[in-house]
């Protein structure tokens, strides 16, 4: 049994294009606490003493907050994104998240949303610390993960 430390789950953000990719890590954050967030209905069925409850989709988002760090060049990317003050499609940051494979222990297994956003937060400059929320809208990709703890990290999807 391997014990699945913090280091093997790893979210990384597309800070090159579409075409061509450039997968970052969020390496100097603090947090990795990724919200499902099922989004539920329930029904009152007449033939039933009780309600019945049904999760009919997910909203899943991971609260992300980074050391203020100008030789970090996703502190550098996501600042430059929050001073913009955008809003729309101009917060979309594909973003790709690797877990650890329950066979080997390495973080290959790889989740891919396309239209992520990246919901700005705060710049806590007291705490050193930047604060964003990445929503993981759309579809997600499954696939692997190769080249974490590399300057090449590459993503293949399965199938």
């Amino acid at each position: 049994m391997a014990r699945l430390t913090r280091d093997l789950f790893v979210p990384l953000l597309n800070t090159g294009t579409a075409a061509s990719p450039t997968w970052v890590p969020i390496d100097l954050s603090t947090v990795f606490e990724l919200s499902f967030n099922p989004q539920e209905e329930t029904y009152s069925f007449i033939c039933y003493a009780n309600d019945t409850t049904e999760v009919t989709s997910y909203q899943p988002e991971l609260p992300q907050e980074i050391v203020l760090d100008n030789d970090n060049p996703i502190y550098t990317f996501v600042k430059a994104k929050m001073l913009a003050f955008p809003t729309g499609s101009a917060l979309n940051v594909p973003v790709l998240l690797a877990f650890p494979d329950d066979s080997t222990g390495l973080p290959t297994d790889g989740h891919l949303w396309d239209d992520a956003i990246l919901s700005p937060g705060t710049i806590n400059t007291v705490d050193g610390k930047l604060t964003f929320t990445l929503k993981l809208n759309g579809e997600q990709t499954l696939g692997t993960v190769a080249g974490i703890g590399t300057s090449t990290v590459t993503f293949t999807p399965a199938g």
